[in-house]
């Protein structure tokens, strides 16, 4: 990974495959710094991967997110209007890793700049428009659980009984639509999770395995549910959002809890609070700041333990954070299952 590339966590093999790309491409290489976002409204940068970097003698405004994050092409086009408009200074470049051929072309059609790496780039602002073979989705090596699977797994490692359940009681439990949970239990079959009992025009589901077995079956198919971390001040609503990072974990051990509290909550709520208070990021160094983590599902739907993040969500969100300062802890915190 590129040395200025590792301040960008999670996205920063999405920067290092940019660079490597334009570097193929024109014999440059790119160099990305945190972009200075104190004129963005914070939907953008709450929504974006930020950082500025130079292209003939152009400063861009890079605004990356991962391909299952994209929103529609009309949505993007307005993102980047409202972040050139902030400043005409820069060229405002989308920058994904993965995009579909009606999207592409419809971002062709509205004129935005846009990069996937070793897919295609088109800068009409900077005169270049390379066009080469085209990806439309991503594939992990390990086909990973969606969301709604893994609370469903997680439900059942957690000791909930699920066995017998039909994709309607499933709906009813963890408040998705009978559609979605319909495909859950196609997608836990075919990774051969479950098995099925059809009786008359019912499903009823059944896990192969329990505990420490399952748990080994499932563990490359599960991942962190954290999409994003942020500090805010605090709101309204923060104090009935479960504890979460380092404060979940300070209460399940004997973790002094951190300076600055964690909460988490799902994406799609979080957006709805964004909104309905004008949330703004907080300065670092702000002793009241609250950090907030947003899921790729609602933590509320295993929590089992008060207002805290389940223990087994909680061990996934932690698994990436290089601190020895919390390695024991995280250790500490699967003892209760008597999983090796």
């Amino acid at each position: 990974m590129l040395p200025n590339a590792t301040s960008f966590g999670s996205l920063g093999r999405l920067f290092d495959d940019a660079a490597a790309y334009v570097a193929q491409l024109f014999d440059i290489r790119l160099t990305f710094e945190t972009a200075d976002v104190g004129l963005l409204p914070f939907f953008l940068t709450d929504r974006y991967r930020l950082a500025e970097t130079s292209l003939f003698g152009r400063k861009l405004l890079i605004l990356a997110t991962p391909g299952q994050d994209v929103e529609t092409p009309a949505t993007i086009a307005k993102h980047i209007e409202t972040a050139r408009s902030t400043s005409d200074a820069f060229v405002v470049v989308f920058l994904t890793d993965a995009l579909s051929s009606a999207n592409r072309q419809r971002l062709i059609q509205q004129g935005v700049n846009f990069i996937v790496p070793g897919n295609q780039l088109f800068l009409p602002e900077l005169g270049a428009d390379l066009r080469e073979y085209f990806r439309s989705e991503v594939r992990p090596a390990v086909e990973q659980l969606t969301p709604a699977a893994q609370v469903v797994v997680l439900a059942s490692l957690l000791r909930e009984d699920l066995d017998g359940q039909t994709p309607k009681s499933l709906a009813e439990r963890f408040q998705y639509s009978a559609m979605s949970t319909g495909r859950v239990v196609d997608e836990l079959q075919r990774h051969g999770i479950l098995s099925i009992d059809v009786r008359g025009r019912e499903r009823r589901i059944a896990f192969k395995q329990e505990g420490e077995d399952l748990w080994r079956a499932v563990r490359d198919l599960l991942q962190s549910p954290v999409r994003a971390r942020r500090r805010v001040r605090p709101f309204p609503e923060v104090r009935a959002l479960p504890l979460a990072g380092e404060s979940a974990l300070a209460d399940y051990t004997l973790l002094g809890p951190p300076v600055h509290e964690t909460r988490a909550v799902s994406a799609r709520q979080w957006k709805g609070l964004v909104y309905q208070h004008d949330l703004r990021p907080a300065d670092d160094h702000d002793p009241e700041a609250i950090r907030i983590e947003t899921w790729s599902y609602d933590p509320r739907l295993l929590c089992h333990h008060g207002p805290v993040v389940d223990r087994l969500s909680l061990y996934l969100s932690l698994e990436d954070r290089h601190d020895e300062r919390l390695d024991q802890a995280v250790d500490t915190l699967m003892e209760p299952f008597g999983w090796s």
